[in-house]
């Protein structure tokens, strides 16, 4: 992915989003308010392009969507820069200790105020075990690590399809208006994935469309919406005939009557190959 020449930003219910490109396709995400000296981060991937987009702000907090590597990647570099950092995750991480110096665990459903900030944090298990997405319902956000992707969802390496098919069908409930920014910059493809799912489909072809300009700038494709999500995500559209037809009718998935899960099931096999 290359790289935009500045940090895209964006601002909802006086709350400043920074999208931070990391590594090859991941994206940190700064917040902060406007004027203010302070920052927190969600999902602290790697230190340099964080550093820079702090700007000589100062980090005060970490929110980790899970363990792996290409998500904590900075926290150490991080947190001999600011030692007081508060970093957030699982509650069940806190044992476990596979996110780099996490201070705070989160359970499910808990409502904090973080850094002055309303915090909900969502138990999503699918990806990762502990996976946790942060709602902002002030701001009317969501931050879903690797969980739901733009037109996609995470490959289960932990979890069952049972378990992320309930996850997203969780985040699928949130306001229509929320904006939703995830762990990668998978946009294109997984509409390339979504357009074979659904090739009539007017709304996946607007959204290609648009992601091609924006990919052709150099800019993202963060953030989309929930409702956008649910007209375009095969993943979170399991239940619709069209799905459901497209997935029956592969040879080496033959069988007419499958249930909205088993058709998830299907979905994530081939996207895994497509």
């Amino acid at each position: 992915m290359e790289k935009p020449k500045d940090f895209l930003r964006s601002e909802r219910a006086m709350l400043t989003v920074t999208l931070v490109p990391c590594y090859s396709d991941n994206y940190a995400y700064l917040l902060s308010r406007p004027g203010s000296s302070e920052a927190m981060v969600v999902d602290g991937c790697e230190a340099g392009p964080i550093m820079a987009a702090l700007d000589g702000r100062r980090l005060t907090a970490i929110l980790a969507t899970h363990h792996h590597l290409d998500h904590i990647g900075g926290h150490e570099q991080l947190l001999a820069h600011f030692p007081s950092l508060k970093i957030f995750g699982h509650a069940q991480e806190l044992s476990s200790q596979r996110i780099f110096g996490q201070t705070h665990g989160l359970s499910d459903g808990e409502d904090r105020q973080i850094e002055g900030e309303r915090v909900v944090a969502l138990h999503v298990p699918g990806h990762t075990l502990t996976a946790v997405a942060y709602y902002f319902p002030d701001a009317e956000m969501v931050f879903t690590g690797d969980t739901l992707f733009g037109a996609g969802c995470g490959r289960l390496f932990e979890g069952t399809p049972p378990q992320m098919f309930q996850s997203l069908r969780r985040l699928a409930t949130l306001p229509a208006q929320t904006l939703v920014y995830s762990g990668h910059e998978y946009l294109a493809k997984n509409l390339g994935f979504a357009r074979h799912i659904e090739p009539d489909s007017e709304a996946i072809r607007v959204r290609q469309k648009d992601c091609e300009h924006k990919r052709s700038a150099g800019l993202p494709c963060e953030p989309s919406t929930i409702a956008l999500e649910r007209a375009t995500n095969p993943f979170l559209r399991s239940e619709e005939p069209s799905v459901q037809a497209a997935v029956t009718g592969r040879p080496e998935e033959l069988g007419p009557e499958i249930s909205s899960v088993e058709a998830f099931a299907r979905l994530r096999r081939w996207r895994n190959t497509f």
